[in-house]
């Protein structure tokens, strides 16, 4: 698995320690990019699904960054994670992120990228399971 690349500007603050999240140290070959929010019932429908994407797909070079919309406070949110069994990273997006990955359309929306940052598909949430798992299927 090569190291991921995504554009400098696209940058994330992990939801656990507030630190900055260096996806430099990262290795795959996808990046699913899953944008959610705990206030979301689309986004907390979907979000099974995305731990069965990263459960099926992980060990092949499938990395799942779960990117959290909310204001809330990070320890509500995590106890909202740890709920619904989420074991991937989840982070906050930076400055220029959002603008990155425009245009976004709806809460839940989910990005496929390659190694190098390049938007692969876009799915409008709640997606359906087939089309992600076909698109990372095909890529990986």
């Amino acid at each position: 698995m090569k190291p991921i690349r995504l554009p400098a500007a696209m940058t994330f603050t992990d939801l656990a320690t507030g630190q900055n999240f260096e996806t430099q140290n990262l290795k795959g070959n996808l990046v699913l990019l899953n944008l959610w929010a705990a206030w979301s019932p689309a986004s907390a429908k979907e979000l099974p699904e995305v731990v069965n994407l990263h459960e099926k797909f992980s060990a092949q070079g499938l990395i799942i960054l779960g990117v959290s919309l909310d204001d809330a406070p990070p320890a509500g949110l995590l106890v909202f994670a740890e709920r619904h069994g989420i074991h991937y990273p989840l982070v906050h997006p930076g400055d220029q992120t959002l603008d990155l990955l425009n245009p976004i359309e709806t809460i839940p929306y989910t990005l496929l990228l390659n190694s190098e940052g390049k938007i692969l598909n876009r799915f409008r949430g709640p997606f359906k399971p087939s089309e992600v798992r076909e698109a990372i299927e095909k890529n990986l």
